[in-house]
């Protein structure tokens, strides 16, 4: 078992160094864009939201599951928009560079927990908990169809389509109600030696869309729906055994509802 934690640390850290390199590779060509091009314009702001958590925790393709497994998070981000003397397909994309925090507490809903049964089973799941932080810094980069700039020729609602890559630090908890995990008494036989209560790292990749709306010169709302997706099965703290519990196939990933504001500073 402990082979095991060690080579999904091993895929977690080698999928963190491909997600930094192509931090790099992207900051290095908006270098020398600006090398080749007029300016940039420079924003900053800050953001928040529900995150709903898909783990190992609860029945799969369970919506109460989905939506009770949930957190928050906040973030902030730093935006670059290639700057043009006249229209140009380049102002239609923006880099942006964020660090976020998110929380979320876990518990395991569904059908096995909601039916009346008093087996032992039974018990160990419903007492079982969850708490996980995460810590992301990552990239994006956000494509606005119909955008020109949003501070002077643009429209003042401009949607986008945005996807990027982040490495995440994670810390994660794993309790039960009765008592210390790692017995019979106390753990389901799913998730006995699949449990960890740990620090770890994992790369993850993301997609979504959303919308700014102008609300001066200077500000702008922007509001985000993302999907994130980690490259590692142990965010959630458990990782059944994929050939005998078939149901638990993919890795953990998450869904984000954010709203924030945006400051542009040049």
């Amino acid at each position: 078992m402990m082979f095991l934690y060690i080579c999904q640390d091993l895929k977690s850290l080698l999928m963190l160094k491909k997600a930094i390199l192509l931090i790099l590779i992207i900051l290095g060509c908006s270098n020398r864009s600006n090398a080749q091009f007029s300016s940039f314009y420079h924003e900053i702001g800050v953001m928040a939201g529900p995150v709903f958590f898909k783990s190992d925790f609860g029945a799969r393709g369970d919506f109460e599951n989905f939506i009770k497994n949930n957190g928050f998070s906040i973030g902030g981000f730093y935006y670059l928009t290639p700057a043009e003397d006249f229209p140009s397909l380049r102002e239609n994309f923006k880099l942006r560079l964020e660090a976020s925090y998110m929380k979320s507490e876990l518990e395991h809903y569904g059908k096995y927990v909601d039916n009346k049964s008093t087996s032992l089973f039974t018990q160990q799941l419903r007492a079982m908990k969850g708490e996980i932080s995460v810590v992301s810094f990552g990239v994006q980069v956000e494509y606005y169809p119909w955008k020109m700039d949003d501070y002077n020729r643009g429209s003042d609602f401009s949607p986008f389509v945005a996807a990027g890559v982040q490495a995440n630090t994670f810390s994660t908890q794993i309790s039960s109600a009765l008592g210390p995990l790692g017995s019979a008494e106390t753990t389901p036989k799913k998730y006995m030696n699949a449990y960890r209560n740990d620090d770890g790292f994992a790369a993850s990749v993301t997609g979504g869309f959303g919308g700014r709306y102008k609300l001066g010169f200077y500000h702008a709302i922007v509001a985000e729906f993302k999907l994130q997706y980690y490259f590692s099965d142990w965010v959630d703290g458990i990782n059944p055994d994929k050939k005998i519990y078939t149901e638990n196939q993919s890795n953990d990933w998450s869904t984000a509802i954010s709203v924030g504001y945006v400051f542009y500073i040049n």
